[in-house]
């Protein structure tokens, strides 16, 4: 990318030096295949033809007259001068890139784009490799992506920040009322309908100079796919047991004592075995318990899962006995050598640190860390996308994800200028605070995982952690989704198509990898074609796809697009569970409406606990953020369908809703 903007500022400091190679493939005898295709077309069309100078390498582009292209772009005689000019004055002082005509029209016509742009939601560098293709096809581009493009570039822009945030299509919505809108401008940063001072497009830039089929259960990850064999199960149930333990009166910090040994209240000890797990359940932790724990575990594999049922049975401690249970069944507790006491110890302090809010607690983090790994598996990430220390960062990051939330959105803590929000100089500090408080326990030696990590395993999981806490900021949420549809080739998502065709698209499994299968010309007969939420329920289906990443980059990218996707994961669960957390994120957004009323400050929109809340937007929330993020996702993974296919349902009951709520 830093070549191609590279070319684009400098073609026309190197407009001399094409003409005089135009001459040569022209009146010579063209060598190689860009100049045998010249030597046909540049008289007839005088195309443009570009060089960069250095060390020889050239790169050719031919673009056509047209009569869409007015001035110097279209005039070929013009163009004819000015490559073969000899001495001609290069340096207008514009920094234009085609010289003061083209320059003036393009200057003239910025002032005309902003409403053009404002309703896309691609990059710049998007417009820049639609260019270039344009012109090598022969096509004559856009003008008014050329440009948004010379804007864009002169003004230094972030090639990857998207030219809309997304704002522009939530105010061209008709169905959202002022409420829900300003609601969504205010979750992803956009500021109010009213209020766009905020935004960091480009186009502001210029103007400022289980459904039934496809959602049931899924069959165990064990089915059709290897898992690292785990620990005996008796001494994941001892674990368990230690992590079930409840506090007794006087007790500072109840885990501690328990996993340092001490006797239980009737006397019988709970101290460890040689592996440092207990060797039998402390007595108050009954047997039926256990029994009840283990069988809610054993769903964790199901695309719609119940975490409030495992917080019941777990008396508060979905999040430890989760994390453990996975960390234990994908074998990096024995792999990394890991103390189970210690990873106990450190489970339970991360649990505590999540505040008793309605709903950034320590259940939404277990939900994350649940759908999180459903998505990693069914989608089949953990083949090529993650090692072994990738996974441990990625579940890490989940359990973490939220930790020290205080109830409160970013915004209020900056308007109050909470002390998260000084230290961090009000950028992410909720994101930041979740990533350094996580960090800070693991320097206490009693709860230092990563002790038998080499240095740079060290490394590796500390950055992976980092990345994937920091992209769950709402803030970033746009520009994240823009760069994975740029690295995927994904086009943006269609409102008025909507999610419903490609949630029931037949899939059809890969046995092969794609390279095997392309050397020994096998196609999938249409035999094996199943409908696709149905079948990719079934992670003996999911495990067939096996996608490696382009690079480190979209690596990274696709992690944080499937840790964001299970941030929303509650969005997809059965109606009633889903029902259950919108009605908990309304009262954490009532109480901290409650505050800004208390304060003085403007309550914020769908906060005010006297008129309807975050259940008013369900409908915007989908269209604008939820499901073009896993419509995404889902395009590019197709294991992830079954998700999206769980949105879908959700969607479809919201949009119900709105229609009897207007019919009324």
């Amino acid at each position: 990318m830093a070549r191609i903007v590279r070319l684009l500022v400098e073609l026309k400091g190197g407009a001399r030096v094409a003409g005089r190679n135009i001459a040569q493939q022209t009146h010579g005898a063209a060598g190689g295949a860009v100049g045998r295709g010249l030597t046909k077309g540049a008289t007839a069309n005088t195309g443009m033809i570009k060089d960069l100078a250095n060390g020889g390498r050239s790169f050719w582009s031919h673009m056509p007259k047209s009569p869409q292209l007015p001035g110097a772009l279209s005039d070929a005689a013009h163009l004819s001068d000015e490559f073969h000019g000899g001495d001609h004055d290069d340096s207008e002082g514009d920094g234009s890139l085609f010289g003061g005509h083209l320059s003036e029209e393009l200057a003239a016509m910025e002032s005309h784009l902003l409403d053009w742009a404002s309703l896309r939601t691609d990059t710049p560098a998007d417009v820049l490799l639609s260019i270039l293709s344009d012109m090598l096809d022969g096509r004559e581009p856009d003008l008014r992506e050329v440009a948004l493009a010379r804007s864009v570039l002169l003004r230094h822009l972030d090639l990857y920040e998207p030219l809309n945030s997304g704002t522009g299509h939530i105010r061209a919505a008709t169905h959202l009322d002022a409420e829900v809108m300003d609601a969504l401008m205010h979750q992803i940063g956009g500021g109010s309908s009213a209020d766009t001072a905020g935004s960091r497009s480009a186009s502001s830039a210029m103007e400022a100079d289980r459904p039934p089929k496809g959602c049931a259960s899924s069959t165990s990850l064990q089915d059709g796919q290897e898992q690292a064999e785990p620990a005996s199960a008796e001494s994941l149930r001892a674990a368990l047991a230690l992590l079930l333990v409840q506090p007794r009166p006087g007790r500072q910090s109840e885990s501690e004592a328990e996993v340092e040994g001490e006797a239980g209240p009737s006397g019988r000890s709970c101290s460890g075995s040689e592996s440092g797990v207990p060797a039998r359940a402390c007595v108050y932790v009954p047997a039926p318990v256990l029994d009840e724990v283990e069988r809610a575990l054993a769903l964790a594999d199901e695309w719609k899962y119940d975490t409030w049922h495992l917080a019941e049975v777990t008396k508060g401690h979905a999040l430890s006995c989760l994390a453990f249970y996975l960390l234990h069944r994908e074998g990096l507790i024995s792999q990394f050598r890991i103390k189970p006491t210690k990873l106990a110890r450190l489970l339970r302090t991360i649990e505590q640190g999540y505040a008793d809010n309605p709903y950034h607690n320590s259940t939404h983090a277990a939900d994350v860390l649940q759908t999180f790994h459903v998505l990693l598996r069914g989608a089949g990430l953990t083949t090529h996308y993650l090692d072994q220390v990738g996974l441990l960062a990625a579940y890490f990051a989940a359990v973490v994800h939220d930790h020290g939330h205080p109830g409160l959105t970013a915004d209020f803590l900056i308007a109050t200028s909470d002390p998260l929000a000084v230290r961090y100089n009000d950028r992410s500090p909720l994101e930041n605070h979740h990533g350094a408080s996580f960090f800070s326990m693991l320097l206490q030696p009693d709860m230092n995982v990563l002790a038998h990590l080499a240095q740079h395993e060290k490394n590796a999981f500390r950055k992976q952690v980092i990345d994937l806490v920091m992209a769950t900021d709402m803030k970033q949420h746009f520009t994240l989704l823009s760069h994975f549809n740029t690295a995927h080739h994904l086009p943006s998502y269609n409102k008025d198509v909507g999610p419903w065709a490609l949630a029931a698209e037949p899939v059809r499994p890969v046995k092969q990898s794609s390279t095997e299968q392309a050397a020994a010309g096998v196609i999938d007969g249409a035999d094996q074609d199943v409908a696709g939420a149905e079948a990719a329920a079934s992670f003996d289906l999911l495990g067939t796809f096996d996608p490696k990443p382009l690079d480190d980059t979209e690596r990274t990218l696709t992690l944080q697009i499937m840790l964001k996707a299970a941030d929303l994961g509650h969005l997809g669960e059965d109606v009633e569970v889903h029902q259950r957390w919108v009605r908990a994120l309304e009262e954490e957004f009532f109480r901290q409406g409650d505050k800004e009323q208390a304060l003085g400050l403007p309550i914020s929109p769908l906060f005010d606990r006297t008129k309807q809340g975050v259940s008013k937007s369900q409908v915007g929330f989908y269209d604008f953020i939820a499901l073009p993020l896993v419509h995404a996702l889902a395009s590019a993974f197709p294991g992830a369908r079954p998700l999206l296919a769980c949105y879908v349902t959700n969607y479809d009951h919201w949009r119900a809703v709105e229609k009897a709520a207007a019919t009324a």
